[in-house]
């Protein structure tokens, strides 16, 4: 124990050979264990002391010693703060200690000053310590806060990439007749869909039809429904490339307002869907006509859907035709089919080498492991994901279920 008195934080005084500390008419007794931890405190005051080198100390050849460690740290640590000094020594997690108040040694218990006299030796230099600023900005406390804030942010920062990019229905409403399409088409496209709305306006009107218009990525798809004849019509026609979107869509509704031979018809009672593709707007002889027939099963709580799909031309030839297996889920009146399996039965090679209309049929019809969406739009109609965006009719009972297997 040496005989040196140190000035803490300005007016606190310890002697390390008295055991004392002290502050105006304060003045508090230390235990022997807690003279020698404060003195090696002083002594290497701003470094870390690990708290092997405490333990060796203070406990020479001993054994067990962090309980006794812990108990002295937290006694001295409440007598300093007895003295208005918070935070003086600040624990660094299964390293050891470091003191923090700013240290100063005035001198010696014992004639300090008359043998600096005599001995001409200058007086001793101050000692002062501020804490780090590595101390300050890297406790364990705000390191925590730290990255805590660094999840928040990055999860922030996800939430508003995923509502930036997400794929949103586009909608222009003229009450007899309707304009959708989605972000990611307008993005793919480089359009801007207010700027059909002066074509739309060209429909021509019936007040016992309403027509639904979808313009996707690879075409443009159109679906009326007639109250009064029981008609249903959905085309689709297949975008050309080095056409402007505005031609391709002016090229339609004016075959809309033909309305011949060429352009589908079902009626109400027909039991599935069926959909007339043309190769483009002119709705020529040589459309490929896709009829679907699906039923929904459930079994050990899935629903299963079940579908054919049958492709004819105009002379009523089978192109091709196609079985898939896949999984349904639902999402109020929102359906998604993860398809499993997709079979195709026939297929005539001719038609397939020859008609170009028949080869992105059978590829948009039979992609691996996809995910087909069928959004809901006003009308009972579905905005599927088929091509980039198709109108789809689910002839008004497709999506329910009509055989129930529980097992």
């Amino acid at each position: 124990m040496s005989n040196k008195i140190y000035k803490i934080s300005e007016d606190i005084y310890f002697s390390a050979a008295t055991f004392r500390l002290s502050k105006n008419e304060k003045d508090i007794k230390l235990s022997n264990k807690e003279a020698e931890l404060l003195e090696m405190l002083c002594e290497e005051a701003g470094s870390v002391i690990p708290r092997n080198i405490l333990q060796e100390a203070l406990w020479p050849n001993q054994d067990n010693t962090d309980t006794n460690l812990n108990r002295q740290i937290l006694s001295l640590r409440r007598k300093l703060e007895s003295f208005g000094l918070l935070d003086a020594i600040d624990t660094i997690p299964r390293v050891g200690y470091i003191f923090c108040a700013p240290i100063e040694v005035t001198g010696e218990a014992e004639n300090t000053e008359a043998r600096a006299e005599t001995s001409g030796d200058s007086p001793r230099a101050r000692r002062q310590y501020s804490r780090r600023k590595s101390d300050r900005y890297f406790s364990p406390k705000r390191i925590m806060l730290f990255a805590l804030l660094i999840v928040v942010a990055c999860s922030l920062a996800a939430l508003i990439y995923h509502y930036s990019n997400k794929n949103t229905l586009r909608t222009i409403n003229l009450g007899h007749v309707s304009l959708s399409t989605t972000s990611e088409t307008e993005n793919a496209l480089k359009l801007k869909i207010d700027m059909l709305a002066p074509l739309v306006k060209k429909v021509p009107r019936n007040e016992e039809e309403r027509v639904s218009i979808l313009i996707g990525k690879e075409a443009i798809s159109y679906f009326s429904i007639d109250n009064k004849n029981k008609e249903l019509l959905a085309n689709v026609f297949l975008l050309r490339a080095g056409h402007s979107v505005a031609e391709e869509l002016q090229c339609v509704i004016n075959t809309m307002a033909l309305q011949g031979e060429n352009v589908s018809h079902n009626y109400y009672h027909y039991p599935n869907t069926t959909v007339r593709y043309h190769s483009n707007c002119q709705a020529p002889d040589n459309w490929v006509e896709i009829a679907r027939k699906s039923k929904i099963i459930v079994a050990m709580n899935r629903e299963i859907v079940v579908a054919t799909v049958i492709a004819t031309d105009h002379l009523g030839q089978t192109l091709f035709n196609l079985d898939s297996v896949g999984n349904i889920e639902r999402d109020q009146g929102d359906v998604a089919i993860e398809i499993k399996n997709t079979i195709v039965n026939f297929i005539d090679q001719k038609a397939l080498t020859s008609n170009g209309m028949v080869a992105t049929l059978v590829a948009a019809l039979t992609p691996p492991k996809q995910m087909l969406l069928f959004i809901q739009l006003p009308g009972g109609i579905y905005l599927s994901s088929y091509m980039g965006g198709v109108i789809s009719w689910p002839s008004r009972g497709n999506l329910n279920v009509i055989q129930r297997n529980e097992l």
